[in-house]
C-alpha cells in the first residue's frame, strides 16, 4: 500500500523534473536566439567590410581575380552558403560557393532568383533556415553594385544545442538530485508529528489501550489533527468505560439468569432443566463408552404434613437442610438436583456397581431419617428412593427418569423409607405412562377430549348447576382416566393447554345447557395449581370474561385448597380479579389440605366444597360427622355457600340437608354424562312432568 510520504516524494520529484526540463528548454531557446543575433551581427560586419573592399574592383570583368580574392575571405567561415556580387546593372559578376554547399550545386543555395535578389532591400533577410545579408556596394545614392551573403544558421544551432545540453544536463541532474534530497529531508522533518500520530494509532490498535495522547504542538494542520485525535481517544475511552461497565452488568445479569434458569432458587441445587441436560450428556457419554449410569429418584415421605403442621417456612428450611445432607452424602462427580416440591434426582456416573448404589441408597435413607429440629420443632422425615439403570432403557433420558419415578412409587407402596430397584415387571406401567405422555400432545392438537357434566342440586332436588369434568378416549389406549393423564399433563407442562381447551369448549356448550336448564344455571370449571401461576391462562380467562366470551353469570371456577395455599399470594390476586369481573369461586377439597383455619378469613371465595372423604364417613364416623357440621356452620358464619360432593346414599343426603348444606353433588343424583345425554335426560324429565 502506497504511503502519503511516497506520494508526496513522487509528486515533488515529478514537479522538479518538469520544471527543470522547462528551464532547459527555455535556456536553449534563449541561447539560440542570442547565438543567432550574435551571428547576424558578425555577419553584417563582415558583409560591410567586403562591400567596401569590392568597391574598387566592382567594374572589373566578371570573375576577376581581385573580386574572387575578396570573396575568398569567406573560406574562414564554415557555414557560409554562398556570396553573390551584382554590378549596377543587376548582372551577376562573381559567385562564391561556401563550405555549406561544397558540392557546388548552386541550385540548392537558395530558392530566391537573381531577379528577386535585386529587389531585396538592404539588411537582413531569412529564407529556409538561412540568413541573407544584402549590402550596397558604394553609396546608397550612387550604388555601384550589390553584395548578397547567405549563412546557414540551422547547422551551427543544432550543433551548439546538443553541446549546450551535454554541458547543462549534468548540472541540472545534480541540482535535481540535491533538490530531491533536501525536499525529502524537509518532508521527513515536517511529517514527524504525523508519523508519531500513526505510531500511536498502531499502538492503540495493537494494545486496545485508548488512554493515550499525542502532542498538539506544530503547524496548524498537525496541531488540529492532534487535538482531534486526543478528543477522539477521550470519547472512545469514555464509551469503552461505559461499555465495560454495561458488559460487566450484563455478564452479572446473564450469570444470574443462567443461575435462575438452571438452579433451584430455594436450595441452590440444579433444577429440572439443568438435570435433564446433564442427564442427556452423561447418557451419551456412557453409551459411547458402553458404561453404566444410574438414576435415583427421591421423594420425601410426609413432607405435606410438615407444611401443614409447621408452615411453609419450616418446610423450606427442611428442604434446604436435606438438600445439603444429600449433597454431602454423594460421591464426587455425581449430580444432585431438585425436580420440584419434595422431589430430588441424583445422577450417578462412573459406571457404579449394584453394591455401590445400595450403599449410597442406605446412606441417604439413614442421613435423611435422622432427627431434625426446625425452628425448635422436632421433625422426623423419611425418604423413598427409586433406582433405575441406563442400560435397562437403552440410554433414553425420559425413559430413565420415568423408570426411576415408577420405582420410587413402588417404594412408597411398600411402606416408605426404603429404596426399590426398577424391574422389568414395572415395564408395563412405564410403557403405559410413556404412551399416555406420547399421545397427549396429539390429543390436545386434535381435540380428542370431550366434556361430561355432573349435576349439582339444592335441598329440594332441583338442579342448580353442573361440574365440568374432562374425559379422553383413544382408539389405541381406550378410555384414559383423568387420574392417569392429568399428572402426566402437569409434569409435561401441558395442563394449561388442556385447561384452556376445557374453558373454550365449555363456553361453546353452555348456551345449550342454559337453554334447557335456565339462565341461572352455573357451570363449574376446575383450575389446577399450574394454571394459577401461568400468566397466559390467567390473562386468557380475564380477557374472556371482559370480552363476554366467558359468560360470567354462568361460570364458576373451582380451585383445590392445596392449589390455593401453594400459590396463596398469586391465587388471591387472580381470584380478586375474577370476583371483580363478577365470576364465582369455589374452594374444592376443603378440610383435607391444611390443618390451620387461620387462612379461611383470607380466602377470596364464594363456596366451600366439602371433600368426599368426610361425606363417605357420614353414618359411620361421628368424628367425620362433627367435622362436616363444623365446616357447614363455619361457612354459614362467613356468608359462604356450602357444597358437598361424593353423596351416594339417602342417609348422607338427609344428614347434609338437615344440617343446612346448600348444594349436593354425587352419584345419588347423577353420574357425569355427556352433553347430549344431559340434554336428552332433561327433555325426558320435562315430558314426564307434563304427563303427570
Amino acid at each position: 500500500m502506497k504511503s502519503l510520504r511516497s506520494d508526496i516524494a513522487l509528486t515533488t520529484i515529478a514537479s522538479v523534473a518538469i520544471i527543470s526540463v522547462l528551464i532547459m528548454a527555455l535556456s536553449i531557446r534563449v541561447y539560440e536566439e542570442l547565438y543567432q543575433d550574435f551571428v547576424a551581427f558578425e555577419f553584417d560586419a563582415l558583409a560591410e567590410n567586403m562591400a567596401v573592399d569590392l568597391l574598387p574592383v566592382i567594374n572589373n570583368s566578371a570573375g576577376s581575380f581581385s573580386q574572387t580574392q575578396v570573396l575568398l575571405r569567406l573560406d574562414e567561415y564554415e557555414y557560409v552558403d554562398f556570396a553573390r556580387v551584382y554590378n549596377e546593372y543587376g548582372e551577376l559578376v562573381n559567385l562564391y560557393i561556401g563550405n555549406a554547399n561544397i558540392n557546388g550545386d548552386t541550385s540548392q543555395t537558395s530558392s530566391i532568383t537573381d531577379t528577386e535578389y535585386q529587389t531585396l532591400d538592404s539588411g537582413f533577410q531569412t529564407d529556409d533556415g538561412s540568413i541573407f545579408v544584402i549590402k550596397i556596394i558604394g553609396e546608397a545614392d550612387f550604388p555601384m553594385g550589390k553584395l548578397v551573403l547567405s549563412y546557414d544558421i540551422q547547422k551551427p544551432l543544432a550543433e551548439n544545442r546538443w553541446e549546450f545540453i551535454s554541458l547543462v544536463t549534468p548540472v541540472v541532474l545534480l541540482l535535481l538530485l540535491s533538490t530531491v534530497f533536501i525536499t525529502l529531508r524537509l518532508q521527513k522533518r515536517l511529517l514527524i508529528p504525523l508519523t508519531s500520530l500513526i505510531a500511536k494509532m498502531k499502538k492503540v490498535e495493537r494494545e486496545a489501550n485508548y488512554d493515550v495522547k499525542v502532542s498538539e504542538a506544530g503547524k496548524f494542520e498537525i496541531a488540529s489533527l492532534g487535538r482531534g485525535f486526543n478528543s477522539m481517544m477521550r470519547h472512545i475511552k469514555q464509551q469503552t468505560d461505559i461499555n465495560q461497565r454495561k458488559t460487566l452488568l450484563l455478564e452479572r445479569q446473564q450469570s444470574q439468569m443462567e443461575k435462575l434458569a438452571n438452579f433451584d432458587t430455594l436450595t441452590g441445587l440444579p433444577n429440572r432443566q439443568f438435570l435433564m441436560k446433564s442427564l442427556s450428556i452423561e447418557l451419551a457419554r456412557a453409551k459411547r463408552d458402553k458404561s453404566e449410569v444410574a438414576l435415583m429418584f427421591l421423594d420425601l415421605d410426609g413432607f405435606k404434613q410438615v407444611n401443614d403442621s409447621f408452615g411453609h417456612d419450616a418446610g423450606d428450611k427442611l428442604l434446604c437442610g436435606i438438600s445439603t445432607e444429600i449433597s454431602y452424602a454423594m460421591r464426587e462427580g455425581d449430580i444432585v438436583g431438585r425436580l420440584g416440591g419434595d422431589e430430588f434426582l441424583i445422577i450417578l456416573v462412573g459406571n457404579p456397581t449394584q453394591s455401590q448404589l445400595q450403599t449410597i441408597a442406605r446412606r441417604l435413607i439413614t442421613t435423611i431419617t435422622q432427627l431434625h429440629h426446625i425452628d425448635g420443632w422436632r421433625v422426623d422425615p423419611s425418604v423413598s428412593i427409586g433406582i433405575a439403570l441406563a442400560t435397562d432403557c437403552d440410554y433414553a433420558a425420559s425413559s430413565l427418569v420415568t423408570n426411576a419415578d415408577v420405582a420410587m412409587y413402588e417404594a412408597k407402596k411398600e411402606g416408605k423409607g426404603r429404596y426399590v430397584w426398577f424391574t422389568s415387571s414395572m415395564q408395563e406401567a412405564t410403557r403405559r405412562k410413556n404412551q399416555v405422555a406420547t399421545f397427549l400432545p396429539h390429543a390436545i392438537e386434535n381435540s380428542d377430549f370431550h366434556l361430561v357434566y355432573q349435576a349439582k342440586v339444592n335441598e329440594f332436588g332441583e338442579v342448580v348447576g353442573f361440574e365440568t369434568l374432562l374425559r379422553w378416549y383413544d382408539e389405541e389406549l381406550g378410555n384414559i382416566s383423568p387420574a392417569e393423564f392429568i399428572p402426566i399433563a402437569e409434569q409435561s407442562d401441558k395442563i394449561s393447554e388442556i385447561t384452556l381447551w376445557v374453558i373454550n369448549q365449555a363456553c361453546i356448550e353452555i348456551p345449550r345447557i342454559t337453554a334447557q336448564y335456565g339462565e341461572k344455571i352455573r357451570i363449574s370449571i376446575n383450575l389446577s395449581a399450574y394454571d394459577l401461576i401461568n400468566v397466559h391462562v390467567t390473562d386468557s380467562i380475564l380477557n374472556g370474561l371482559r370480552s363476554g366470551k366467558i359468560p360470567k353469570d354462568n361460570v364458576e371456577f373451582e380451585i383445590t385448597e392445596s392449589a390455593y395455599m401453594n400459590n396463596f399470594s398469586i391465587a388471591n390476586t387472580f381470584l380478586s380479579d375474577l370476583k371483580n369481573e363478577g365470576c364465582k369461586i369455589s374452594l374444592d377439597d376443603f378440610g383435607t389440605g391444611y390443618s390451620s383455619l387461620s387462612y379461611i378469613t383470607e380466602f377470596n371465595i364464594d363456596t366451600l366444597k366439602i371433600d368426599r372423604q368426610f361425606v363417605s364417613q357420614i353414618g359411620l364416623s361421628k368424628r367425620s360427622e362433627l367435622i362436616t357440621i363444623t365446616i357447614i356452620e363455619m361457612a354459614k358464619n362467613l356468608n359462604l355457600e356450602v357444597c358437598a360432593e361424593g353423596i351416594e346414599t339417602h342417609e348422607q343426603s338427609a344428614f347434609l340437608t338437615d344440617n343446612g348444606c346448600h348444594i349436593l353433588q354425587g352419584f345419588l343424583y347423577s353420574k357425569p354424562i355427556p352433553l347430549d345425554a344431559l340434554l336428552s335426560q332433561q327433555e325426558e324429565q320435562a315430558l314426564l312432568r307434563l304427563a303427570n
